[in-house]
Protein backbone atom coordinates (compact mmCIF):
# COMPACT_ATOMS: atom_id res chain seq x y z
CA UNK A 1 0.00 0.00 0.00
CA UNK A 2 1.39 3.39 -0.98
CA UNK A 3 1.97 5.72 1.98
CA UNK A 4 4.33 8.19 0.29
CA UNK A 5 3.34 11.83 0.77
CA UNK A 6 5.25 13.97 -1.70
CA UNK A 7 4.80 16.88 -4.04
CA UNK A 8 3.28 16.67 -7.50
CA UNK A 9 6.71 17.03 -9.07
CA UNK A 10 8.19 14.27 -6.93
CA UNK A 11 5.33 11.85 -7.76
CA UNK A 12 5.76 12.58 -11.45
CA UNK A 13 9.51 12.10 -11.16
CA UNK A 14 8.95 8.86 -9.26
CA UNK A 15 6.82 7.53 -12.14
CA UNK A 16 9.28 8.78 -14.73
CA UNK A 17 12.22 7.22 -12.92
CA UNK A 18 10.43 3.86 -12.61
CA UNK A 19 9.68 3.93 -16.34
CA UNK A 20 13.31 4.73 -17.09
CA UNK A 21 14.42 1.74 -15.05
CA UNK A 22 12.00 -0.69 -16.73
CA UNK A 23 14.11 -3.74 -17.48
CA UNK A 24 11.95 -4.90 -20.38
CA UNK A 25 11.57 -1.43 -21.95
CA UNK A 26 13.32 -1.94 -25.28
CA UNK A 27 13.24 0.31 -27.19
CA UNK A 28 13.21 3.05 -24.53
CA UNK A 29 9.77 4.26 -23.51
CA UNK A 30 9.02 7.70 -24.88
CA UNK A 31 5.99 9.79 -25.72
CA UNK A 32 5.09 9.66 -29.43
CA UNK A 33 1.51 10.92 -29.20
CA UNK A 34 -1.18 11.69 -26.63
CA UNK A 35 -0.76 9.83 -23.34
CA UNK A 36 -3.52 8.05 -21.42
CA UNK A 37 -3.00 8.16 -17.66
CA UNK A 38 -5.16 6.32 -15.12
CA UNK A 39 -4.56 6.50 -11.36
CA UNK A 40 -5.58 3.45 -9.34
CA UNK A 41 -5.67 2.16 -5.80
CA UNK A 42 -6.25 -1.51 -4.98
CA UNK A 43 -7.55 -1.98 -8.51
CA UNK A 44 -10.09 0.86 -8.44
CA UNK A 45 -9.65 3.62 -10.99
CA UNK A 46 -9.66 6.92 -9.12
CA UNK A 47 -9.13 9.25 -12.08
CA UNK A 48 -8.08 9.08 -15.72
CA UNK A 49 -7.31 11.55 -18.48
CA UNK A 50 -5.60 12.07 -21.83
CA UNK A 51 -2.67 14.46 -21.97
CA UNK A 52 -1.55 15.99 -25.27
CA UNK A 53 1.98 17.02 -24.26
CA UNK A 54 4.62 15.74 -26.67
CA UNK A 55 7.20 14.95 -23.98
CA UNK A 56 6.59 12.13 -21.52
CA UNK A 57 7.88 14.06 -18.53
CA UNK A 58 5.62 17.00 -19.33
CA UNK A 59 2.63 14.67 -19.78
CA UNK A 60 3.27 12.99 -16.44
CA UNK A 61 3.69 16.26 -14.53
CA UNK A 62 0.50 17.65 -16.10
CA UNK A 63 -1.45 14.46 -15.33
CA UNK A 64 -0.41 14.46 -11.68
CA UNK A 65 -1.29 18.14 -11.36
CA UNK A 66 -4.70 17.49 -12.94
CA UNK A 67 -5.29 14.55 -10.63
CA UNK A 68 -4.36 16.70 -7.64
CA UNK A 69 -7.40 18.82 -8.41
CA UNK A 70 -9.85 15.92 -8.21
CA UNK A 71 -8.41 13.43 -5.73
CA UNK A 72 -5.89 12.84 -2.98
CA UNK A 73 -2.85 11.95 -5.06
CA UNK A 74 -1.28 10.18 -2.11
CA UNK A 75 -4.13 7.64 -2.34
CA UNK A 76 -2.81 6.13 -5.58
CA UNK A 77 -0.71 2.97 -5.60
CA UNK A 78 -0.56 2.29 -9.37
CA UNK A 79 -0.50 4.31 -12.58
CA UNK A 80 -1.67 2.87 -15.90
CA UNK A 81 -0.20 4.45 -19.01
CA UNK A 82 -0.87 4.14 -22.74
CA UNK A 83 1.55 6.06 -24.96
CA UNK A 84 -0.24 6.29 -28.28
CA UNK A 85 1.36 5.88 -31.70
CA UNK A 86 0.68 4.64 -35.23
CA UNK A 87 -2.66 6.37 -35.82
CA UNK A 88 -4.56 5.07 -38.84
CA UNK A 89 -7.76 6.44 -40.35
CA UNK A 90 -10.61 3.93 -40.56
CA UNK A 91 -12.53 4.36 -43.86
CA UNK A 92 -16.16 5.32 -43.23
CA UNK A 93 -18.92 2.74 -43.71
CA UNK A 94 -18.56 -0.99 -44.29
CA UNK A 95 -19.40 -3.87 -42.00
CA UNK A 96 -15.80 -4.64 -41.06
CA UNK A 97 -14.52 -1.17 -40.31
CA UNK A 98 -13.85 -1.82 -36.61
CA UNK A 99 -10.91 -4.08 -35.68
CA UNK A 100 -11.58 -7.71 -34.74
CA UNK A 101 -11.33 -9.31 -31.32
CA UNK A 102 -7.67 -10.23 -31.83
CA UNK A 103 -6.87 -6.50 -31.59
CA UNK A 104 -8.86 -5.84 -28.41
CA UNK A 105 -6.43 -4.52 -25.84
CA UNK A 106 -3.84 -3.95 -28.57
CA UNK A 107 -5.43 -1.05 -30.45
CA UNK A 108 -7.42 1.93 -29.21
CA UNK A 109 -10.09 4.05 -30.93
CA UNK A 110 -10.19 7.80 -31.53
CA UNK A 111 -13.18 9.75 -32.84
CA UNK A 112 -12.73 13.42 -33.79
CA UNK A 113 -15.71 15.62 -34.53
CA UNK A 114 -16.59 19.34 -34.29
CA UNK A 115 -13.10 20.25 -33.09
CA UNK A 116 -13.04 17.81 -30.17
CA UNK A 117 -11.63 14.31 -29.72
CA UNK A 118 -12.71 11.28 -27.72
CA UNK A 119 -10.55 8.20 -27.24
CA UNK A 120 -10.73 4.68 -25.84
CA UNK A 121 -7.34 3.40 -24.67
CA UNK A 122 -6.43 -0.28 -25.14
CA UNK A 123 -5.89 -0.94 -21.43
CA UNK A 124 -9.10 0.92 -20.65
CA UNK A 125 -11.00 -1.52 -22.88
CA UNK A 126 -9.31 -4.49 -21.20
CA UNK A 127 -10.06 -3.16 -17.72
CA UNK A 128 -13.72 -2.59 -18.57
CA UNK A 129 -13.97 -5.83 -20.62
CA UNK A 130 -15.27 -3.68 -23.46
CA UNK A 131 -15.48 -4.71 -27.12
CA UNK A 132 -14.70 -2.36 -29.98
CA UNK A 133 -18.41 -2.09 -30.68
CA UNK A 134 -19.16 -1.01 -27.11
CA UNK A 135 -16.18 1.34 -27.08
CA UNK A 136 -17.44 2.89 -30.32
CA UNK A 137 -20.91 3.32 -28.84
CA UNK A 138 -19.39 5.23 -25.91
CA UNK A 139 -17.44 7.49 -28.23
CA UNK A 140 -20.58 8.19 -30.24
CA UNK A 141 -22.56 8.89 -27.06
CA UNK A 142 -20.10 11.65 -26.23
CA UNK A 143 -21.35 13.35 -29.41
CA UNK A 144 -24.97 12.45 -28.63
CA UNK A 145 -25.12 9.92 -31.43
CA UNK A 146 -27.14 6.82 -30.56
CA UNK A 147 -25.47 3.43 -30.72
CA UNK A 148 -25.85 1.85 -34.13
CA UNK A 149 -26.15 5.19 -35.90
CA UNK A 150 -23.42 6.54 -38.10
CA UNK A 151 -21.24 9.37 -36.83
CA UNK A 152 -21.52 12.75 -38.60
CA UNK A 153 -20.08 12.74 -42.12
CA UNK A 154 -17.23 15.06 -41.13
CA UNK A 155 -16.15 12.87 -38.16
CA UNK A 156 -12.84 11.04 -38.40
CA UNK A 157 -12.36 7.63 -36.81
CA UNK A 158 -8.82 6.37 -36.22
CA UNK A 159 -7.26 3.35 -34.57
CA UNK A 160 -3.97 3.62 -32.73
CA UNK A 161 -1.41 1.36 -31.14
CA UNK A 162 0.03 2.16 -27.72
CA UNK A 163 2.95 1.33 -25.53
CA UNK A 164 1.35 0.02 -22.34
CA UNK A 165 3.11 0.57 -19.03
CA UNK A 166 2.02 -0.18 -15.47
CA UNK A 167 3.81 1.71 -12.68
CA UNK A 168 3.47 0.61 -9.07
CA UNK A 169 4.50 3.30 -6.63
CA UNK A 170 5.72 0.86 -4.04
CA UNK A 171 7.91 1.67 -2.29
CA UNK A 172 10.00 1.01 -4.26
CA UNK A 173 8.44 2.28 -7.47
CA UNK A 174 8.57 -0.25 -10.32
CA UNK A 175 7.35 -0.27 -13.90
CA UNK A 176 6.58 -3.04 -16.37
CA UNK A 177 5.71 -3.00 -20.06
CA UNK A 178 2.43 -4.80 -20.80
CA UNK A 179 0.84 -6.55 -23.75
CA UNK A 180 -2.92 -6.33 -23.61
CA UNK A 181 -2.71 -5.42 -19.91
CA UNK A 182 -0.66 -8.54 -19.18
CA UNK A 183 2.70 -10.13 -19.91
CA UNK A 184 3.19 -13.03 -22.36
CA UNK A 185 3.93 -16.38 -20.76
CA UNK A 186 7.04 -17.94 -22.35
CA UNK A 187 6.75 -21.51 -23.54
CA UNK A 188 9.90 -22.51 -21.69
CA UNK A 189 8.23 -21.66 -18.37
CA UNK A 190 5.83 -24.59 -18.73
CA UNK A 191 7.08 -27.19 -16.26
CA UNK A 192 5.78 -29.80 -13.88
CA UNK A 193 6.09 -27.26 -11.07
CA UNK A 194 4.04 -24.69 -12.99
CA UNK A 195 1.33 -27.25 -13.71
CA UNK A 196 1.10 -28.05 -10.02
CA UNK A 197 0.79 -24.35 -9.25
CA UNK A 198 -1.87 -23.97 -11.93
CA UNK A 199 -3.85 -26.89 -10.55
CA UNK A 200 -3.64 -25.66 -6.97
CA UNK A 201 -4.75 -22.21 -8.08
CA UNK A 202 -7.71 -23.52 -10.03
CA UNK A 203 -8.76 -25.83 -7.23
CA UNK A 204 -8.56 -22.95 -4.79
CA UNK A 205 -10.68 -20.80 -7.14
CA UNK A 206 -13.40 -23.45 -7.17
CA UNK A 207 -13.38 -23.70 -3.39
CA UNK A 208 -13.43 -19.93 -2.86
CA UNK A 209 -16.30 -19.52 -5.29
CA UNK A 210 -18.64 -22.02 -3.65
CA UNK A 211 -21.63 -20.64 -1.78
CA UNK A 212 -22.82 -21.94 1.61
CA UNK A 213 -25.68 -23.83 -0.11
CA UNK A 214 -23.17 -25.79 -2.22
CA UNK A 215 -23.60 -23.90 -5.48
CA UNK A 216 -20.57 -22.94 -7.53
CA UNK A 217 -20.29 -19.62 -9.30
CA UNK A 218 -21.14 -20.32 -12.92
CA UNK A 219 -19.93 -17.06 -14.45
CA UNK A 220 -18.12 -14.12 -12.88
CA UNK A 221 -17.49 -10.69 -14.39
CA UNK A 222 -14.20 -9.40 -12.92
CA UNK A 223 -14.59 -5.88 -14.31
CA UNK A 224 -17.97 -5.49 -12.63
CA UNK A 225 -17.12 -7.57 -9.59
CA UNK A 226 -20.43 -9.42 -9.88
CA UNK A 227 -21.81 -12.86 -10.70
CA UNK A 228 -23.83 -13.47 -13.83
CA UNK A 229 -27.38 -14.78 -13.18
CA UNK A 230 -26.86 -17.44 -15.89
CA UNK A 231 -26.40 -21.12 -15.12
CA UNK A 232 -25.76 -24.39 -16.97
CA UNK A 233 -26.23 -27.87 -15.44
CA UNK A 234 -23.77 -29.59 -17.81
CA UNK A 235 -20.92 -27.25 -16.94
CA UNK A 236 -21.80 -27.36 -13.26
CA UNK A 237 -21.75 -31.17 -13.22
CA UNK A 238 -18.41 -31.24 -15.01
CA UNK A 239 -17.16 -29.09 -12.13
CA UNK A 240 -18.48 -31.67 -9.64
CA UNK A 241 -16.38 -34.36 -11.33
CA UNK A 242 -13.43 -31.99 -11.36
CA UNK A 243 -13.65 -31.38 -7.61
CA UNK A 244 -13.76 -35.14 -7.03
CA UNK A 245 -10.68 -35.71 -9.20
CA UNK A 246 -8.83 -32.78 -7.63
CA UNK A 247 -9.59 -34.13 -4.15
CA UNK A 248 -8.27 -37.59 -5.05
CA UNK A 249 -5.13 -36.51 -6.92
CA UNK A 250 -4.07 -33.76 -4.51
CA UNK A 251 -5.40 -35.38 -1.34
CA UNK A 252 -7.69 -32.47 -0.49
CA UNK A 253 -10.50 -33.52 1.83
CA UNK A 254 -12.10 -30.07 1.66
CA UNK A 255 -12.44 -30.47 -2.11
CA UNK A 256 -14.27 -33.77 -1.64
CA UNK A 257 -16.60 -32.09 0.84
CA UNK A 258 -17.18 -29.32 -1.68
CA UNK A 259 -17.91 -31.91 -4.39
CA UNK A 260 -20.42 -33.62 -2.10
CA UNK A 261 -22.21 -30.34 -1.36
CA UNK A 262 -22.14 -29.31 -5.00
CA UNK A 263 -23.55 -32.62 -6.23
CA UNK A 264 -26.35 -32.38 -3.69
CA UNK A 265 -27.07 -28.83 -4.81
CA UNK A 266 -27.15 -29.78 -8.51
CA UNK A 267 -29.47 -32.72 -7.91
CA UNK A 268 -31.75 -30.62 -5.75
CA UNK A 269 -31.96 -27.85 -8.34
CA UNK A 270 -32.01 -29.79 -11.60
CA UNK A 271 -33.03 -33.44 -11.10
CA UNK A 272 -36.53 -34.26 -12.30
CA UNK A 273 -38.41 -37.43 -13.26
CA UNK A 274 -40.32 -37.32 -16.56
CA UNK A 275 -42.07 -40.28 -18.14
CA UNK A 276 -40.49 -42.57 -15.57
CA UNK A 277 -36.85 -41.63 -16.26
CA UNK A 278 -34.40 -39.21 -14.68
CA UNK A 279 -33.48 -35.91 -16.28
CA UNK A 280 -31.54 -32.79 -15.34
CA UNK A 281 -33.77 -29.89 -16.26
CA UNK A 282 -33.03 -26.18 -16.42
CA UNK A 283 -34.76 -23.35 -18.22
CA UNK A 284 -37.22 -25.71 -19.90
CA UNK A 285 -34.47 -27.95 -21.30
CA UNK A 286 -33.50 -31.49 -20.34
CA UNK A 287 -30.39 -32.61 -22.22
CA UNK A 288 -28.80 -36.00 -22.80
CA UNK A 289 -25.41 -34.60 -21.78
CA UNK A 290 -26.69 -33.29 -18.46
CA UNK A 291 -28.17 -36.66 -17.50
CA UNK A 292 -24.98 -38.48 -18.53
CA UNK A 293 -22.69 -36.14 -16.61
CA UNK A 294 -24.88 -36.22 -13.50
CA UNK A 295 -24.73 -40.02 -13.54
CA UNK A 296 -20.95 -39.86 -14.03
CA UNK A 297 -20.57 -37.51 -11.06
CA UNK A 298 -22.56 -39.88 -8.86
CA UNK A 299 -20.59 -42.87 -10.19
CA UNK A 300 -17.25 -41.25 -9.37
CA UNK A 301 -18.23 -39.88 -5.97
CA UNK A 302 -16.98 -42.14 -3.14
CA UNK A 303 -20.37 -41.81 -1.44
CA UNK A 304 -22.42 -41.93 -4.64
CA UNK A 305 -24.48 -44.84 -3.31
CA UNK A 306 -26.44 -42.24 -1.35
CA UNK A 307 -27.94 -41.26 -4.71
CA UNK A 308 -28.62 -44.77 -6.02
CA UNK A 309 -32.21 -43.93 -6.99
CA UNK A 310 -31.22 -40.81 -8.91
CA UNK A 311 -28.34 -42.70 -10.55
CA UNK A 312 -30.56 -45.52 -11.80
CA UNK A 313 -33.17 -43.10 -13.12
CA UNK A 314 -30.53 -40.97 -14.87
CA UNK A 315 -29.03 -44.06 -16.53
CA UNK A 316 -32.53 -44.96 -17.67
CA UNK A 317 -32.89 -41.43 -19.00
CA UNK A 318 -29.74 -41.83 -21.10
CA UNK A 319 -30.90 -45.22 -22.35
CA UNK A 320 -34.32 -43.78 -23.29
CA UNK A 321 -32.65 -41.44 -25.79
CA UNK A 322 -30.68 -44.25 -27.49
CA UNK A 323 -31.81 -45.58 -30.87
CA UNK A 324 -31.30 -49.03 -32.39
CA UNK A 325 -29.04 -47.66 -35.14
CA UNK A 326 -26.62 -46.43 -32.46
CA UNK A 327 -27.63 -42.77 -32.57
CA UNK A 328 -28.88 -40.73 -29.62
CA UNK A 329 -31.65 -38.23 -29.42
CA UNK A 330 -30.05 -35.33 -27.58
CA UNK A 331 -33.00 -33.76 -25.70
CA UNK A 332 -35.76 -35.06 -23.49
CA UNK A 333 -37.22 -31.58 -23.47
CA UNK A 334 -37.99 -30.00 -25.87
CA UNK A 335 -38.61 -33.32 -27.57
CA UNK A 336 -38.25 -31.91 -31.09
CA UNK A 337 -34.64 -30.82 -30.55
CA UNK A 338 -31.85 -33.11 -31.70
CA UNK A 339 -28.85 -30.79 -32.05
CA UNK A 340 -25.50 -30.74 -30.23
CA UNK A 341 -24.66 -34.14 -31.71
CA UNK A 342 -20.97 -33.30 -31.43
CA UNK A 343 -21.21 -33.00 -27.64
CA UNK A 344 -23.90 -35.00 -25.88
CA UNK A 345 -23.51 -38.48 -27.45
CA UNK A 346 -19.81 -38.43 -26.56
CA UNK A 347 -20.70 -37.62 -22.96
CA UNK A 348 -23.18 -40.52 -22.96
CA UNK A 349 -20.56 -42.90 -24.38
CA UNK A 350 -18.10 -41.77 -21.71
CA UNK A 351 -20.68 -42.70 -19.04
CA UNK A 352 -21.26 -46.11 -20.65
CA UNK A 353 -17.50 -46.74 -20.90
CA UNK A 354 -17.09 -46.04 -17.18
CA UNK A 355 -20.09 -48.24 -16.39
CA UNK A 356 -18.59 -51.07 -18.41
CA UNK A 357 -15.25 -50.67 -16.64
CA UNK A 358 -16.99 -50.94 -13.27
CA UNK A 359 -19.11 -53.94 -14.28
CA UNK A 360 -18.65 -55.52 -17.73
CA UNK A 361 -22.02 -56.05 -19.38
CA UNK A 362 -22.16 -57.63 -22.86
CA UNK A 363 -25.38 -55.83 -23.79
CA UNK A 364 -23.99 -52.45 -22.71
CA UNK A 365 -20.87 -53.16 -24.77
CA UNK A 366 -23.04 -54.10 -27.75
CA UNK A 367 -24.88 -50.78 -27.55
CA UNK A 368 -21.62 -48.87 -27.04
CA UNK A 369 -20.14 -50.47 -30.16
CA UNK A 370 -23.22 -49.65 -32.25
CA UNK A 371 -23.06 -46.03 -31.13
CA UNK A 372 -19.32 -45.82 -31.66
CA UNK A 373 -19.70 -47.10 -35.23
CA UNK A 374 -22.55 -44.66 -35.91
CA UNK A 375 -20.61 -41.66 -34.60
CA UNK A 376 -17.40 -42.62 -36.36
CA UNK A 377 -19.33 -42.31 -39.59
CA UNK A 378 -20.86 -39.07 -38.31
CA UNK A 379 -17.53 -37.54 -37.47
CA UNK A 380 -15.92 -38.46 -40.75
CA UNK A 381 -18.83 -36.86 -42.59
CA UNK A 382 -19.15 -33.81 -40.29
CA UNK A 383 -15.75 -33.28 -38.70
CA UNK A 384 -15.87 -30.85 -35.78
CA UNK A 385 -13.31 -30.28 -32.99
CA UNK A 386 -16.03 -30.35 -30.32
CA UNK A 387 -16.54 -34.04 -31.07
CA UNK A 388 -12.94 -35.04 -30.37
CA UNK A 389 -12.31 -34.76 -26.59
CA UNK A 390 -15.45 -36.56 -25.39
CA UNK A 391 -15.11 -39.49 -27.80
CA UNK A 392 -11.37 -39.65 -27.16
CA UNK A 393 -11.96 -40.06 -23.43
CA UNK A 394 -14.72 -42.64 -23.99
CA UNK A 395 -12.53 -44.70 -26.34
CA UNK A 396 -9.55 -44.47 -24.00
CA UNK A 397 -11.56 -45.84 -21.05
CA UNK A 398 -12.84 -48.76 -23.12
CA UNK A 399 -9.39 -49.39 -24.59
CA UNK A 400 -8.09 -49.84 -21.06
CA UNK A 401 -10.69 -52.58 -20.64
CA UNK A 402 -10.43 -54.32 -24.01
CA UNK A 403 -7.02 -53.38 -25.50
CA UNK A 404 -8.56 -53.44 -29.00
CA UNK A 405 -6.24 -51.69 -31.49
CA UNK A 406 -9.09 -50.16 -33.51
CA UNK A 407 -10.13 -48.14 -30.46
CA UNK A 408 -6.64 -46.68 -30.27
CA UNK A 409 -6.55 -46.02 -34.01
CA UNK A 410 -9.68 -43.86 -33.93
CA UNK A 411 -8.31 -41.86 -31.00
CA UNK A 412 -5.24 -41.13 -33.11
CA UNK A 413 -7.34 -40.31 -36.18
CA UNK A 414 -9.41 -37.75 -34.25
CA UNK A 415 -6.49 -36.06 -32.54
CA UNK A 416 -4.26 -36.04 -35.62
CA UNK A 417 -7.04 -34.11 -37.37
CA UNK A 418 -7.35 -31.72 -34.41
CA UNK A 419 -3.67 -30.71 -34.17
CA UNK A 420 -3.57 -28.30 -37.17
CA UNK A 421 -6.34 -26.24 -35.55
CA UNK A 422 -3.94 -25.12 -32.83
CA UNK A 423 -2.41 -21.71 -33.49
CA UNK A 424 1.28 -21.13 -32.96
CA UNK A 425 3.33 -19.25 -35.54
CA UNK A 426 0.09 -18.06 -37.16
CA UNK A 427 -1.33 -16.65 -33.91
CA UNK A 428 -1.99 -12.89 -34.26
CA UNK A 429 -0.06 -12.06 -31.07
CA UNK A 430 2.30 -13.79 -28.66
CA UNK A 431 -0.31 -14.03 -25.90
CA UNK A 432 -2.66 -16.01 -28.20
CA UNK A 433 -0.23 -18.80 -29.03
CA UNK A 434 -1.37 -22.29 -28.15
CA UNK A 435 -5.11 -21.73 -28.44
CA UNK A 436 -7.26 -23.86 -30.76
CA UNK A 437 -8.92 -21.71 -33.39
CA UNK A 438 -9.27 -21.80 -37.17
CA UNK A 439 -10.22 -18.35 -38.53
CA UNK A 440 -11.12 -20.03 -41.83
CA UNK A 441 -13.77 -22.12 -40.02
CA UNK A 442 -15.82 -19.77 -37.84
CA UNK A 443 -18.46 -22.51 -37.66
CA UNK A 444 -16.09 -24.35 -35.30
CA UNK A 445 -16.66 -21.56 -32.79
CA UNK A 446 -14.56 -18.74 -31.32
CA UNK A 447 -11.38 -19.32 -29.32
CA UNK A 448 -12.24 -20.07 -25.71
CA UNK A 449 -10.40 -21.23 -22.59
CA UNK A 450 -12.98 -23.98 -22.04
CA UNK A 451 -12.41 -25.30 -25.56
CA UNK A 452 -8.64 -25.37 -25.21
CA UNK A 453 -8.95 -27.11 -21.85
CA UNK A 454 -11.34 -29.71 -23.27
CA UNK A 455 -9.06 -30.44 -26.22
CA UNK A 456 -6.16 -30.91 -23.82
CA UNK A 457 -8.24 -33.42 -21.84
CA UNK A 458 -8.53 -35.50 -24.98
CA UNK A 459 -4.92 -34.96 -26.03
CA UNK A 460 -3.73 -36.13 -22.61
CA UNK A 461 -5.47 -39.46 -23.25
CA UNK A 462 -4.13 -39.61 -26.82
CA UNK A 463 -0.63 -38.95 -25.47
CA UNK A 464 -1.04 -41.72 -22.92
CA UNK A 465 -2.15 -44.23 -25.57
CA UNK A 466 0.60 -43.20 -27.97
CA UNK A 467 3.17 -43.64 -25.20
CA UNK A 468 1.84 -47.09 -24.34
CA UNK A 469 1.85 -48.09 -28.01
CA UNK A 470 5.42 -46.94 -28.50
CA UNK A 471 4.31 -44.50 -31.21
CA UNK A 472 7.08 -41.96 -30.71
CA UNK A 473 6.07 -39.66 -33.58
CA UNK A 474 2.57 -39.19 -32.21
CA UNK A 475 3.82 -39.03 -28.65
CA UNK A 476 6.08 -36.13 -29.57
CA UNK A 477 3.40 -34.36 -31.62
CA UNK A 478 0.79 -34.64 -28.87
CA UNK A 479 3.31 -33.58 -26.23
CA UNK A 480 4.19 -30.43 -28.19
CA UNK A 481 0.50 -29.56 -28.65
CA UNK A 482 -0.22 -30.14 -24.97
CA UNK A 483 2.67 -27.97 -23.91
CA UNK A 484 1.60 -25.16 -26.20
CA UNK A 485 -1.98 -25.44 -24.97
CA UNK A 486 -0.83 -25.29 -21.35
CA UNK A 487 1.10 -22.13 -22.18
CA UNK A 488 -2.14 -20.63 -23.44
CA UNK A 489 -4.08 -21.66 -20.34
CA UNK A 490 -1.41 -20.22 -18.06
CA UNK A 491 -1.68 -16.97 -20.04
CA UNK A 492 -5.39 -16.89 -19.24
CA UNK A 493 -5.06 -17.69 -15.55
CA UNK A 494 -5.17 -14.84 -13.04
CA UNK A 495 -1.91 -15.33 -11.16
CA UNK A 496 -0.12 -12.11 -10.25
CA UNK A 497 -0.80 -8.54 -9.23
CA UNK A 498 0.33 -7.07 -12.55
CA UNK A 499 -2.48 -8.62 -14.59
CA UNK A 500 -5.01 -7.77 -11.86
CA UNK A 501 -4.13 -4.06 -11.85
CA UNK A 502 -7.76 -3.15 -12.62
CA UNK A 503 -9.49 -5.65 -10.29
CA UNK A 504 -10.61 -4.66 -6.81
CA UNK A 505 -12.04 -8.05 -5.70
CA UNK A 506 -8.90 -10.01 -6.44
CA UNK A 507 -9.79 -12.95 -4.22
CA UNK A 508 -12.71 -13.71 -6.54
CA UNK A 509 -10.49 -14.08 -9.59
CA UNK A 510 -7.15 -15.42 -8.32
CA UNK A 511 -6.53 -18.83 -9.91
CA UNK A 512 -9.46 -18.50 -12.30
CA UNK A 513 -9.18 -18.44 -16.08
CA UNK A 514 -10.31 -15.71 -18.43
CA UNK A 515 -12.36 -16.74 -21.42
CA UNK A 516 -9.78 -15.18 -23.76
CA UNK A 517 -6.86 -12.79 -23.45
CA UNK A 518 -9.22 -9.95 -24.45
CA UNK A 519 -12.26 -11.19 -22.48
CA UNK A 520 -11.78 -11.51 -18.73
CA UNK A 521 -15.09 -13.29 -18.04
CA UNK A 522 -14.46 -16.31 -15.80
CA UNK A 523 -16.73 -19.28 -16.36
CA UNK A 524 -16.67 -22.43 -14.26
CA UNK A 525 -15.89 -24.64 -17.27
CA UNK A 526 -12.89 -22.45 -18.15
CA UNK A 527 -11.43 -23.59 -14.85
CA UNK A 528 -12.84 -27.11 -14.81
CA UNK A 529 -11.65 -28.23 -18.24
CA UNK A 530 -8.16 -26.83 -17.69
CA UNK A 531 -7.87 -28.47 -14.29
CA UNK A 532 -9.18 -31.80 -15.59
CA UNK A 533 -6.55 -31.71 -18.35
CA UNK A 534 -3.76 -31.18 -15.80
CA UNK A 535 -5.17 -33.92 -13.58
CA UNK A 536 -5.22 -36.26 -16.60
CA UNK A 537 -1.50 -35.56 -17.07
CA UNK A 538 -0.71 -36.31 -13.45
CA UNK A 539 1.46 -39.39 -13.16
CA UNK A 540 2.20 -39.66 -16.88
CA UNK A 541 5.86 -39.81 -17.98
CA UNK A 542 7.21 -36.29 -17.82
CA UNK A 543 4.70 -34.97 -15.30
CA UNK A 544 4.90 -35.47 -11.56
CA UNK A 545 3.52 -33.30 -8.82
CA UNK A 546 5.90 -30.48 -7.88
CA UNK A 547 8.93 -32.02 -9.59
CA UNK A 548 11.27 -30.14 -11.95
CA UNK A 549 10.71 -30.30 -15.70
CA UNK A 550 12.44 -33.21 -17.44
CA UNK A 551 15.06 -32.53 -20.03
CA UNK A 552 13.82 -34.69 -22.92
CA UNK A 553 12.04 -32.77 -25.67
CA UNK A 554 9.06 -35.13 -25.87
CA UNK A 555 8.10 -35.17 -22.20
CA UNK A 556 4.96 -33.43 -21.01
CA UNK A 557 6.76 -30.98 -18.81
CA UNK A 558 8.93 -30.56 -21.87
CA UNK A 559 12.04 -28.53 -22.14
CA UNK A 560 12.70 -26.78 -25.47
CA UNK A 561 9.93 -26.71 -28.06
Amino acid sequence: MNTIRVSDATIAALIEDAIGRTADASPPIRCLGPTYVAFRRSGRRLAHMWREEQELAAALHAAVAEARGILDVEAIDAVELCLSREFRVVPPGGAGRLPGNAQRGILGLELSCNGSTERAAPTEMIAANRSFEKAMARLLAAYRVAAGQRPPAHAVLRTFAARQVLVRLGPPATAVTLLRGNRPVPLESVSAGMLSEMAEGMGAWLLRNQRPDGRLTYKYWPSRGTNSPADNPIRQLMATRCLIRFAVVFGRSEAMEAAHDHLASCLQRFFRVHDGVGTMEHDGKAKLGAAALAALAILEHPQGQAYAREFDLLCQGVQALWRADGSFRTFHRPSDRNDNQNFYPGEALLLWAHLYRRRPDPDLLRRWRLSAAYYRRWHRAHRNPAFVPWHTQAYAVLYDCLAEPELCRFVFEMNDWLLPLQQWEAAPHADQRGRFYDPARPDFGPPHAASTGAYLEGLAEAFRLASAAGDEARRAAYAAAIRRGLRNLRQLQFVEETEMFYISKRNRVLGGLRTECYDNTIRVDNVQHALMAILALHGLPGFAHAEPAPTTATDIAFAAD
